[in-house]
């Protein structure tokens, strides 16, 4: 259940505390490697650059065919690569082998049976052994900064049970038609940070409201039914119109090509970088050693309080 989850108390209390969690991760980075300092780049173009890939994992997602990824999977990739990147930095792991890692390995947990070979198959051919290689060789790191809490709730089986709910109180064609726009609703809000803020109820509820509203149809008696008392009622609508208010300002994403261009250079540089002084200074050289002990420990110090 939710409410007992590890994924409970991971939430965010507020966009704020997330973003001195990942200006936090930012600059902990920077700090471990002021030799690329040329090439660092900020928080919010950090984001600007997972935010793309996020992107990016979605289309992937939808080239899997024979059978077609579930929407579980989808939601538990996503999961994964928001999670990533609170203890890591864009810069150290370049976000495109990162999702592909966080596709793959989803697929593992919520039991997709695919190898790796078909798997890579699904790239371009110039990019097939070295993505393999990675996933590969990253699966421990990904569950090392998932706290090995692999288990995702996701948004559409709560969107269910409020569906049936309504079809019982408004008829089967009420609940039909709320359907379509509440899907759509929660596939917007996985490309925000709503689900590292709010709980996939919560978010549910606000895409049944806002479909609701899109068809006119009028389910104000059943928000009330939710809510035990007037109070509880009015902190219930509240949480909806700040999930509303969260994918209004956040779902939109522009940045120019040219940018966007920029940011891989650099991004994919250092992490490239990285991999290559790690592979020839792993046996004997300290400073290299001295690092990837600070990094560990950084990383353990980056733990989300939990909610009260």
């Amino acid at each position: 259940m939710f409410h007992s989850s590890k994924q409970r108390k991971m939430l965010f209390k507020s966009e704020q505390e997330l973003l001195e969690t990942r200006s936090k991760v930012n600059q902990n980075f920077k700090n471990l490697y002021p030799e690329c300092a040329e090439f660092f780049i900020s928080t919010e173009d950090e984001r600007l650059l997972c935010r793309k890939f996020e992107r990016e994992l979605l289309r992937f997602c939808n080239v899997f065919e024979e059978p077609p990824l579930f929407r579980s999977i989808k939601c538990t990739a996503m999961n994964f690569l928001k999670r990533f990147y609170l203890k890591h930095s864009a810069m150290e792991f370049y976000p495109q082998n990162v999702m592909l890692l966080c596709v793959y390995f989803a697929c593992k947990v919520d039991e997709y049976t695919i190898g790796i070979d078909k798997f890579v198959s699904m790239l371009e051919e110039s990019l097939q052994f070295e993505t393999g290689s990675f996933i590969l060789s990253n699966e421990f790191l990904l569950m090392e900064a998932l706290d090995y809490s692999l288990t995702v709730y996701n948004s559409y089986r709560p969107l269910d049970g409020f569906l049936f709910e309504v079809r019982d109180r408004l008829g089967k064609e009420s609940s039909d038609c709320l359907r379509k726009h509440a899907l759509s609703f929660i596939n917007d809000a996985i490309l925000t940070d709503a689900p590292l803020l709010y709980s996939p109820s919560q978010i549910a509820l606000s895409a049944l409201v806002y479909s609701s509203e899109q068809n006119k149809v009028d389910i104000s008696s059943y928000l009330k039914s939710l809510a035990h008392d007037v109070t509880t009622h009015s902190k219930l609508l509240n949480t909806i119109n700040k999930i509303r208010e969260h994918l209004q300002h956040n779902y939109k994403f522009q940045i120019s090509s040219s940018k966007l261009k920029e940011l891989e250079a650099k991004c994919n540089s250092i992490s490239k970088s990285l991999e290559s002084d790690g592979e020839e200074g792993s046996s004997n050289d300290e400073k290299h050693g001295e690092r990837i002990t600070k990094r560990r420990k950084t990383v353990d110090e980056m733990e989300t309080e939990p909610l009260p």
